[in-house]
């Protein structure tokens, strides 16, 4: 059975069109379509960035590990040997930074791509936009630096190992150091940042979270043990 598709005629010869009601009534349902779907598709996004940070951050942490095991437990020391090589020095078939994209925060590293060089031999400290907490291997007390033993840390899930860097183009090596001054690190997941903890999980802190939590605490205090592990 045969079938054809026909054209409507008017009967003055012309083919029907759109009238200009109905071409705007469709504009306004691609609009209003538009209007739901782009912020759902950008959150989804967000969600993404937020979820391959903390992913990369477990890649530090595993890293770090690794460091911590073949210096006989042995937390990397801060300054003036920067954090990553000391984390990575020796681990990567490919080199030293072979697994260097791990280092950056996606979000960071989209806003900033001269953090993350391609050429490793130009200004190596852009490699990265995590920061680590320096006072891992630092006396409260007295702020000197010593050498620390993983198993010195008594609460290793309420304390931080390292997260999303500060707000500096240049250098954000040590987390606290910009928390010091009043100023926040940069909260790039929706108003929070990734915060990597010695036992290995990752949690979203507000930037008011981290500032309450001063970067010379009183000893014995919960702050302490965020940032001394004591």
């Amino acid at each position: 059975m045969k079938t054809s598709c026909r054209i409507r005629i008017r009967a003055d010869g012309f083919c029907r069109g759109f009238t200009l009601v109905e071409l705007l009534v469709v504009i306004a349902i691609i609009g209003i379509l538009a209007a739901i779907i782009i912020p759902t598709v950008g959150k989804v996004r967000e969600t993404a960035y937020a979820a391959q940070c903390a992913s990369n951050l477990r890649q530090v942490f595993n890293l770090y590990m690794l460091s911590v095991q073949d210096n006989r437990g042995r937390i990397p020391p801060d300054g003036p040997t920067q954090w990553i090589d000391a984390v990575v020095q020796d681990y990567g078939a490919a080199g030293k930074y072979e697994l260097r994209a791990a280092f950056g925060c996606p979000v960071q590293i989209r806003l900033k791509p001269l953090m993350v060089k391609n050429d490793i031999e130009v200004n190596k400290r852009a490699h990265r936009t995590y920061s680590i907490n320096r006072d891992l291997t630092r006396e409260l007390a007295t702020n000197q630096r010593v050498a620390r033993d993983y198993n010195h840390f008594q609460a290793p899930s309420r304390t931080v190992c390292a997260g999303d860097g500060n707000d500096s183009d240049n250098d954000p090596t040590y987390y606290n150091a910009l928390i010091g001054t009043g100023k926040p690190p940069e909260t790039p997941h929706n108003g929070k940042a990734n915060i990597l903890y010695l036992d290995g999980h990752v949690a979203a802190l507000t930037d008011q979270t981290l500032l309450n939590v001063p970067n010379r605490p009183t000893p014995g205090t919960p702050q302490a043990m965020f940032w001394f592990g004591e």
